[in-house]
């Protein structure tokens, strides 16, 4: 979940600040000369983000599925293949 203090850092990342009750106007820049930022722009960066994470996301997966793909084309099986990267495929049953 992508909230307004990813999305600060995101759009302010060398200021430092706080914020309170996570209200973005209650945000105080410790940093000198930092423009401020308004909820439209926080909110913008937070969907963007999402966005972002979501399609990273779905590249991991596809990713995934062409490493699974290539090791079995190479003769790995499931369970040689968990063995190896077990990260890559959670659960497989016991082959016989």
């Amino acid at each position: 979940m992508i909230t307004y203090t990813h999305a600060i850092l995101s759009l302010r990342p060398n200021a430092e600040w706080t914020m309170t009750e996570n209200d973005v106007k209650n945000i105080v820049w410790h940093t000198p000369k930092v423009k401020s930022l308004t909820i439209v722009e926080v909110e913008a960066e937070v969907a963007r983000l999402e966005l972002e994470a979501a399609a990273e996301a779905k590249l991991d997966e596809v990713a995934k599925v062409d490493a699974i793909a290539h090791a079995k084309s190479l003769g790995f099986t499931d369970k040689m293949i968990a063995v190896m990267y077990p990260n890559l495929i959670p659960t497989v049953a016991d082959e016989k």
